[in-house]
């Protein structure tokens, strides 16, 4: 802004015009006479809960469902194994920000889910990466060549053989209380042993060896007890609602200082804290468990999650998981825990994919119900899925002048209009898959297809669909229209572009007739010579189908 003001493209008025907006609406809403509204309106949880839900089975896209190896059947339950940390946890929102952290304790994992939907107890599960970790031993512990932490900070100094203050123990600190521990870790041998520190009501941060090794706490500072529910190496909090950060470490044999430091929150909750471990053994052992129930099991299903890092993979063991689960059971399915595409190098060799991205509270529900097929899946991509990061202009190595570093500090969107899907189209990219894409539990026949000028010079396209399969589902019908044949000089037009869609429900057998109207402005440029809209002229293609790839019924307009 001060550059702006500086060069004349923005002036003192604008920015007072601007103020005054943000005022205007201060004072309408009373905040600068007092006359605010103070009483607070209770949440309607049970019925927020149900749209979550229902959202999250909306939103849920199958990928890939060869075989028809979704929906699992009921009579297969009990040789079906749920593999992965959030198939016990629901991975709800990935990454705390600025947003709200939702309510744990109404969290329900998948498993637990799908036996409470089914009915039928004995799905196994198979945690792979225990993300909880047990309570480091007093064994492991010692200060000062005795045994145990020594604990400051919570009137006089106390020795504690582990550190497990929690509310489900009913040992909980007190409120805004700041303990700190200190002591020494020595292993009962060297090697990768994952560290968790775990907290709520406060702050809390560990040093290893002297030196920061993680903290608990929203980015800004821990405010209410916040559980952040993603960090570096972690995507759920502890199953009794603990904020939870692990670290893998090398620790050689001997011993190790630890130190543990606490500061109050604002929640003026009980502090809890509890310091966890993963040891080599179990961690191989826990590994060896789960290919081994997926051995045995008719169908496995890897639960998989992701964060920012790395940015078009799997962090951590993950992409290898699902490879030595693919190589000993192949009827092998896959849930994605995503906010985005990523790189799925074994998507040839399992035979289904649900994304259901990250669902909410209430998204263990949503998940349970459409693996089990109480709800047929209807979501479509909202981007394009490439199969490399490659294929991306912004990624793409051909053009620099499109990466987040630009040439000379300055990034260009070279693509013009070609932004999305149409940058694949103009390439003639192939995606793994395209955008729109969705898959079904039923399959539906389109026909009859008619476009009809309307007096806004647009068009309205009217076409049937009919449900041909066994199960009620939704059908998302895309409208494209293609680039005129005569273009204009110096005009960019996309191969062709969405102009409209629909989502419609039928039951088996059903068909409807469906009108989507597609406005004047989607069929026009924008001049920037004549400064206005254009119509231009030529023939055009209106397609519709079931995704940018999937285009099934045509016809031509002038």
């Amino acid at each position: 802004m001060p550059e702006a003001l500086k060069d004349g493209t923005v002036d003192e008025a604008t920015v007072t015009r601007a103020a005054g907006r943000v005022l205007y609406e201060i004072v309408h809403f009373g905040y600068m006479d007092g006359m605010q509204k103070h009483s607070v309106t209770k949440q309607a949880i049970e019925e927020n809960a149900r749209i979550i839900e229902r959202t999250g089975e909306d939103a849920a896209v199958l990928l890939k469902n060869d075989d028809e190896i979704l929906p699992l059947k009921d009579e297969d339950l009990d040789n079906v194994v749920l593999i992965g940390p959030t198939a016990g946890q629901v991975d709800s929102i990935g990454i705390n920000g600025e947003r709200s952290v939702g309510l744990p304790e109404r969290q329900v994992g998948p498993l637990a889910a799908m036996k409470k939907v089914s009915g039928i107890q004995s799905i196994q599960f198979a945690v792979d990466d225990d993300m909880a970790g047990t309570v480091i031993p007093a064994s492991a512990l010692s200060h000062d060549g005795k045994p145990g932490m020594e604990r400051t900070g919570t009137g006089a100094s106390e020795t504690d053989e582990q550190i497990d203050f929690t509310k489900a123990k009913g040992n909980a600190l007190p409120p805004n209380s700041t303990p700190d521990w200190k002591g020494t870790l020595t292993p009962p041998h060297a090697g990768t042993y994952w560290i968790y520190l775990q907290a709520l009501g406060t702050n809390a941060q560990i040093l290893l060896d002297g030196k920061p090794l993680a903290r608990t706490g929203a980015f800004q500072g821990g405010v209410h007890g916040d559980i952040l529910q993603a960090n570096q190496d972690n995507v759920i909090p502890t199953p009794d609602g603990l904020d939870n950060v692990r670290r893998a470490v090398e620790l050689t044999a001997g011993p190790h200082a630890v130190e543990i430091k606490t500061s109050p929150d604002t929640s003026s909750s009980p502090v809890q804290v509890r310091l966890n471990w993963y040891t080599p053994e179990q961690r191989t052992a826990d590994h060896e468990a789960a290919i081994s129930a997926a051995k045995k099991a008719k169908v496995a299903v890897v639960f998989v999650w992701t964060r920012r890092t790395p940015v078009f993979g799997l962090p951590g063991d993950q992409d290898k998981l699902v490879e030595e689960v693919a190589e000993v059971n192949p009827n092998t399915v896959v849930v994605l825990n995503t906010s985005q595409p990523v790189a799925l190098p074994w998507v040839d060799k399992v035979k289904g994919v649900l994304e259901m991205w990250w669902p909410g509270d209430e998204g263990g529900w949503s998940t349970a119900n459409l693996l089990l097929g109480r709800v047929s899946p209807a979501g479509r991509l909202p981007v394009t899925w490439g199969k490399r990061l490659e294929d991306y202009p912004a990624t793409d190595p051909a053009h620099p002048e499109r990466s987040k570093k630009g040439v000379d500090k300055k990034t260009t969107f070279s693509e013009g209009v070609n932004v999305g899907y149409r940058w694949f189209d103009k390439q003639n990219i192939e995606p793994l898959f395209p955008f729109g894409h969705g898959l079904s539990y039923t399959t539906f026949q389109y026909s009859g297809l008619g476009v009809l000028r309307t007096d806004d010079g647009g068009f309205d396209v009217d076409l049937s669909i009919k449900n041909t399969g066994s199960v009620a589902g939704d059908e998302v019908p895309q409208v494209f229209v293609s680039a005129p044949a005569d273009t204009p000089e110096g005009v960019q037009f996309p191969v062709r572009a969405l102009v409209g869609f629909e989502r419609i429900h039928l039951n088996p057998g059903d068909t409807r007739t469906v009108s989507i109207h597609i406005p004047v402005r989607q069929l026009q440029y924008w001049s920037t010579k004549e400064q206005k809209w254009v119509m231009p002229t030529g023939k055009r293609t209106i397609s519709v189908g079931g995704s940018s790839r999937d285009l099934r019924v045509h016809q031509d307009v002038d």
